[in-house]
């Protein structure tokens, strides 16, 4: 009766090095074990070595994507807070969240009042568009315009390298919370202009579109470049309704006065 030959693991896994299957190089143990467990044929057993080095190449291009994408970190579809705010259109998120509209550089702008969790599902979905396989830049306009205004000098042939106009989807946060001067304003529209039907933007405003010339400078045939492009291809959330950052703040305006720090307690006299 033959023996089977004795099966080198460390010589496997530096062999898994070097051809860079490093899960594999680590787990080779553990695989080959499941693979006795679950009496796999050999085919079975190499679908599953290739699976699982997939999947943990995809985790890590999901985490270098979103350290590169500067998306604030937390902010997913799962832990909003549908129940808090009930006037989202939940089902149009979870259709924008296939990513369909990435796709076919179509825009997504949500507006309504501060704290109201526009933020939130656009940098969520943000997240999702980076697990779909797609790059993101996420800024905060002040942030933006401070990129900006350092390339305005930049020959457009050579701005065509910048994240902000090569991601498949650029998110621009708290647009309308101060106004930009006429040279922001100028490049703002040049950004729009060289994204537009190549690339998608997310951009959350506190100002409805009808006040935006007072954002850009107060130029209303600008804002009507801008808006030309932007809305030709888009889907708008409106979001109304309490804001989350003051739901806490609520709860301690509505303590009585001897529940409130500094009014506790009894006290002797002196």
């Amino acid at each position: 009766m033959s023996r089977r030959p004795k099966v080198d693991l460390d010589r496997i896994s530096e062999q898994c090095r070097s051809l860079k299957l490093m899960h594999t190089a680590e787990c080779v143990a553990e695989l080959v074990e499941e693979a006795s467990r679950e009496e796999l044929t050999p085919v079975s057993f190499l679908e599953l070595v290739l699976d699982r080095e997939l999947e943990r190449k995809n985790e890590r291009r999901i985490q270098t994507t979103l350290m590169l994408s500067g998306l604030p970190v937390g902010k997913t579809l799962e832990n909003f807070d549908w129940s808090f705010q009930p006037r989202v259109e939940r089902a149009k998120i979870e259709s924008l969240a296939t990513c369909a509209y990435v796709r076919e550089a179509q825009n997504v702008l949500f507006m309504g009042p501060p704290g109201v969790g526009k933020s939130h599902l656009a940098d969520a979905l943000g997240v999702k568009a980076i697990k779909n396989g797609f790059s993101v830049q996420h800024y905060v306009l002040d942030d933006l315009m401070h990129v900006l205004r350092g390339d305005a000098a930049v020959p457009p042939r050579r701005l065509k390298a910048k994240r902000y106009l090569n991601s498949a989807l650029l998110v621009i946060d708290e647009v309308g919370f101060r106004p930009l001067d006429r040279m922001e304003a100028n490049l703002f529209f040049r950004l729009v202009s060289a994204r537009y039907e190549k690339g998608s933007i997310i951009l959350t405003s506190n100002k409805h579109v009808r006040d935006w010339p007072e954002i850009f400078a107060g130029d209303e045939i600008l804002t009507t470049a801008i808006l030309d492009r932007l809305l030709h291809h888009v889907h708008i959330l409106h979001i109304d309704g309490r804001s989350y950052r003051l739901r806490d703040l609520d709860g301690l305006l509505k303590q009585p006065a001897s529940d409130s720090p500094g009014h506790g307690g009894d006290r002797k006299s002196a």
